[in-house]
C-alpha cells in the first residue's frame, strides 16, 4: 500500500516536473509574452438614478354607464375639439363588428397611401428597398431589446412601403379592385350592426390616449403649480380614483409639454444643476421606454430648510409616439459624460512620475504619456493628444488605435520584443 502511494506521488513529481520544462521551453521559444489591444475611441455617462413621477394635462374621457368602445384614434394621435374618438357598444356582438369595420377602414387607408403617383427609376427603388431594411432592422432591434410596443408602430409605414415595392415590381400602380372589396364588405357589417352606438367626442383638442390609470384627478397641473415636499411626500400613499358608474374610456393631453419629477437629496441636486444656466438641458433615461433617452430643461427646484432632500421639476416639449408614460418609473439623469480613448485600465503605468501607457512600435516598446479623465468597469477613457481631431497621431502621447501593451516583463522604452 505504501508502496503504491510513494509511486503516485513520484509519478505526479516527475509530471509537474515534464510540465514545468515544456513551458520554460515555449516560453524561450516564443521570447518575450505580452498581450496587446488596441486603443479605440469611447464613451460613456455617469448618471443619477431616482424615481420620477409623471404629471401631464390630462382630461379623462368618461362615459356614462357601461359598455364596450370602440376607439378611432390609436395612442398619441392628435384630435381636434369635437373629433368623434371613440363609439360605445352595450353589446359587445356589435362592438366586435364595428372594431372590423374600423381595421377594414384602416386598410383603405393604408391601400390608399400606398399607390404608385409617379414612375420609379432605379435609384428610387433602391432607396425604397433602403427604407424597407432600415424599419425591418428598428422593428428586429425593438423586439430584442423586448420592446413589442415600439415594434408594432412601425407596422403601418412597413406595410405602405412593402405594398409600394410590390405594386411597382408588378406595375400595377394601384390597390382599386382591393380597396373596392374592403368597401363592399363594411356595408355588409354595417347592416349587421343591431343599435346604434353612443358616440364620444373630444371636449377639446390635443393627444389621445386610450388608457387610463386613475391618477388623472390627482398628478394634475395645479399641484405641480403648487407643489410643496409635503404634497410631493403624499403622492406615495396617493390611490388611484376610479367610479362604478362611469366608464373610463381614455383621456385627451392638451399639452405637448409634460413634466418629470425627482426627489433628491440636495447634495446630489446641487452638482447635478452645478455650473448649468437655467437653459441648460438634462438628458434623462426611461428604461421602461426602452432605455430612449429625452433632453428635458428644469422647470424648478422645490425645496424647503426642513428638508434634506428637494424636488426637481424637469420638463419637455417632445411627444415620442410609443412612449411608457406609467406614472411612476425609474429614471437616470446623465450628470456627466466623458469621450476619448478607451484602452484597459490594466494598462496605464507611471513611468518617472508621468502617466502613460506602453504601445508597441513594430517590434520596439515606446512609452507614450496621456491624460486619463474617467475610469470605469476595468477601461479608462483618456484625453486624445489634439482637441481638434481625436484621428491626428501623436509619437509622445497616446493616440487612435495604438497598440497598447496591456500586459507583459520587463518592459521599458526602446525594448526590443522578440
Amino acid at each position: 500500500m505504501l508502496k503504491n502511494t510513494l509511486k503516485h506521488v513520484i509519478s505526479g513529481a516527475v509530471a509537474i516536473a515534464l510540465t514545468l520544462y515544456v513551458l520554460l521551453q515555449v516560453s524561450l521559444t516564443v521570447g518575450d509574452m505580452i498581450e496587446v489591444e488596441s486603443a479605440v475611441y469611447g464613451e460613456t455617462v455617469r448618471t443619477v438614478e431616482a424615481d420620477a413621477y409623471i404629471f401631464r394635462d390630462e382630461t379623462p374621457v368618461t362615459v356614462a354607464g357601461s359598455g364596450t368602445p370602440c376607439f378611432l384614434y390609436s395612442d398619441g394621435e392628435k384630435v381636434a375639439r369635437g373629433a368623434d374618438l371613440m363609439t360605445v357598444y352595450r353589446s359587445a356582438a356589435d362592438a366586435a363588428v364595428q372594431e372590423e369595420i374600423n381595421a377594414l377602414e384602416k386598410k383603405i387607408a393604408i391601400l390608399e397611401r400606398s399607390a404608385i403617383a409617379k414612375v420609379y427609376s432605379t435609384n428610387d427603388l433602391e432607396t425604397l428597398d433602403r427604407s424597407i431594411s432600415e424599419r425591418i432592422y428598428s422593428m428586429i432591434s425593438s423586439v430584442a431589446a423586448g420592446s413589442l410596443r415600439f415594434a408594432a408602430l412601425g407596422e403601418d409605414d412597413l406595410l405602405v412601403l412593402l405594398n409600394r415595392r410590390t405594386a411597382i415590381m408588378t406595375a400595377a400602380g394601384g390597390y382599386e379592385m382591393q380597396i373596392a372589396e374592403y368597401r363592399e364588405r363594411i356595408s355588409q357589417l354595417k347592416s349587421q350592426l343591431t343599435e346604434t352606438p353612443l358616440t364620444v367626442r373630444a371636449g377639446e383638442s390635443g393627444y389621445f390616449y386610450s388608457a387610463t390609470d386613475g391618477y388623472e384627478y390627482i398628478f394634475t397641473m395645479p399641484l405641480l403649480r403648487s407643489l410643496t415636499l409635503e404634497q410631493y411626500d403624499s403622492l406615495r400613499d396617493a390611490k388611484p380614483r376610479s367610479t362604478s358608474n362611469e366608464l373610463a374610456a381614455g383621456k385627451v393631453v392638451s399639452s405637448p409639454r409634460w413634466y418629470v419629477t425627482v426627489s433628491l437629496d440636495k447634495k446630489t441636486l446641487s452638482r447635478l444643476t452645478s455650473g448649468k444656466s437655467a437653459y441648460s438641458l438634462y438628458e434623462i433615461r426611461f428604461p421602461y421606454s426602452n432605455g430612449i433617452s429625452l433632453e428635458m430643461r428644469l422647470d424648478r427646484v422645490v425645496s424647503q430648510t426642513n428638508y434634506d432632500t428637494a424636488v426637481a421639476v424637469f420638463y419637455t416639449d417632445v411627444i415620442t409616439q410609443g412612449f411608457n408614460y406609467t406614472r411612476s418609473q425609474p429614471v437616470e439623469i446623465v450628470f456627466e459624460s466623458y469621450s476619448g480613448i478607451k484602452v484597459p485600465a490594466a494598462a496605464i503605468r507611471v513611468v518617472d512620475g508621468k502617466i502613460g501607457v506602453y504601445t508597441l512600435n513594430g517590434t520596439v516598446v515606446r512609452f507614450k504619456t496621456t491624460t486619463v479623465l474617467y475610469e470605469e468597469s476595468g477601461y479608462c477613457y483618456c484625453k486624445a493628444p489634439y482637441d481638434d481631431r481625436i484621428d491626428h497621431l501623436s509619437k509622445t502621447a497616446l493616440s487612435l488605435y495604438d497598440p497598447v501593451i496591456v500586459s507583459g516583463r520587463d518592459l521599458y522604452e526602446g525594448k526590443i520584443v522578440k
